[in-house]
């Protein structure tokens, strides 16, 4: 084992959708929960507690933004709540166009909308206009209860629906509870693990995972080789559904650090720490995080959240699932606004720190985490093409090819420390240079990160649209961070190209795009 072993605890990138918002959380205070509204009387589970869910997506292209991709299908069962509202993940729901219930066995169809949705929890919630048509559809259907009492080797069954809208279970036996990252980089959360074979049906994008009637969770993933379930689990589920209980969602919170095991001997007397004593060392405070407000510093020891003392590994021992990571203390069990107590060693003496949990909104970061439902932000130049860096651009290439300048993008966005402290809030770039005259020989200098344009400091996309109306001398000065450093454009020849590109061979509609 190295030295040090890295844990992420919740670095949260707050992801929540914008139909449904909140106020910072120091400016609101804490709201009381309401009820899960998915609470029902036990009940023997029919398929009348489950619909199909049918969804056309397409996503905008990261690399030649003005463009979409082909559209795709996706069909999934969503679970029947109280107040006609339907559970799916939020992968079901990423980039949709148009959303459709559909009665198993009667085929009846409805066009139904997303009324809230977390990427990073990776959970939506569907509901269909009120009309007498949705009062026939939902008639016949009764909502699930969630349960969340589900423990280590629990029995649960995966439900399907076949052709004609037959019901069709898959025993599986919980192995394991432990926290990992659902659909977004950078966030870990509850999941269940699960053994046994599942069958492959038509509607196997989003499964509900049931025990005595009641729902425990929703399928993440399969692994038909070592035959392996991995479930988001009803906790996780409940927490969504009470925070969106009031039509106020503030998603799941953060304290915003990076945790650095002590396992290693050597290392815990370098630290000072007695063979037997608890605590983690603390190598990463994020800046306006709960942490950094709670005053929280690097080198401090982790000893213990909210009375729960935290071993040497970074874990904590749960009372209903044993050891597990400290990150589900906040995200699993706490919700914004919260009060959280935390104690350090700081110095060799025991420090308690007092403050508020927050979320930051993916906005909030210097590169974007995930970018669903809408198309990337974008300003098109004189055949230069400049975007703000996000996770989904960099993805888009892959490990493999990952070199040159997409290399040292992937470098800044895992530290981002320099740039955030320059006061910008997005890391503007040239992403791609087309054939055009006025950008004649610079053809091989994407991925160049943007410092000023005509004398202006780029902080974001904004900056970069506004620097580009004050030219100087009929030439724009555009000033990177790599060689060759400055290149020039001469405005007339760069505004007749952008013409020449406005419906041309590239299909390009609009010039920018900073929404």
């Amino acid at each position: 084992m190295k030295l040090s072993q890295i844990f992420l605890l919740s670095l949260a990138v707050g992801a929540v959708s914008a139909r449904a918002q909140a106020p910072a959380p120091e400016e609101a205070p804490r709201k009381k929960r309401a009820p899960v509204v998915a609470d029902a009387p036990h009940q023997v589970v029919q398929s009348n507690s489950l619909v199909r869910v049918n969804a056309t997506s397409q996503s905008f292209s990261l690399h030649l933004p003005w463009q979409k991709e082909s559209p795709s299908g996706r069909r999934g069962l969503g679970v029947v709540l109280a107040g006609n509202r339907v559970l799916v993940t939020g992968q079901m729901v990423a980039d949709a166009t148009y959303i459709e219930l559909e009665l198993p066995d009667k085929g009846q169809k409805i066009p139904a909308k997303v009324v809230a949705v977390d990427y990073e929890a990776n959970l939506a919630l569907l509901e269909s206009a009120p009309s007498e048509k949705q009062k026939a559809f939902f008639a016949g259907l009764k909502p699930m209860a969630v349960d969340t009492s589900t423990h280590i080797d629990d029995k649960v069954d995966i439900l399907q629906t076949g052709r004609v809208g037959e019901l069709i279970k898959s025993e599986l036996k919980i192995g394991k509870v432990l926290t990992r990252q659902y659909n977004v980089e950078g966030s870990g959360f509850l999941v269940y693990e699960a053994n046994n074979i599942v069958r492959s049906e038509a509607n196997s994008f989003t499964l509900p995972v049931v025990k005595g009637g009641k729902l425990v969770g929703l399928l993440l993933s399969y692994d038909s080789k070592n035959q392996v379930t991995t479930i988001l689990p009803a906790p996780i589920i409940e927490h969504f559904l009470k925070d969106f209980a009031d039509g106020s969602y503030e998603g799941f919170p953060s304290l915003g650090m990076e945790l650095q095991s002590t396992l290693d001997e050597q290392f815990r007397e370098f630290l000072g720490l007695k063979p037997d004593a608890p605590g983690v060392l603390i190598s990463m405070v994020m800046k306006g995080g709960s942490a950094e407000k709670a005053g929280m510093k690097k080198g401090d020891i982790l000893v213990a959240i909210n009375g729960f003392a935290i071993d040497s590994r970074g874990d904590y021992k749960d009372p209903q699932f044993g050891p597990l990571s400290s990150s589900h203390l906040v995200r699993g069990r706490a919700y914004v606004g919260d009060k959280v107590e935390i104690k350090v060693i700081r110095e060799g003496k025991e420090v308690t720190l007092n403050g508020q949990l927050t979320r930051r909104k993916p906005d909030d970061y210097l590169v974007l985490p995930y970018l669903f439902d809408k198309g990337p932000r974008y300003v098109l130049m004189g055949g230069l093409l400049f975007q703000e860096l996000s996770r989904p651009y960099l993805d888009a290439f892959g490990e493999e090819r990952r070199g040159g300048a997409i290399l040292r993008l992937a470098h800044i966005a895992s530290h981002p420390d320099q740039f955030e402290e320059e006061g910008r809030k997005k890391l503007v770039f040239l992403s791609l240079v087309l054939p055009t005259p006025s950008a004649q020989g610079y053809d091989k200098l994407g991925g160049q990160v943007v410092n000023k344009v005509n004398g202006m400091a780029i902080k974001d996309l904004n900056d970069l649209a506004e620097a580009f109306k004050n030219a100087k001398d009929n030439m724009h000065v555009i000033e990177l961070n790599e060689f060759p450093h400055i290149l020039y454009l001469d405005t007339f020849s760069a505004e007749r190209d952008n013409m020449r590109l406005l419906g041309g061979a590239y299909r390009i509609g609009s010039l920018k795009r900073l929404e």
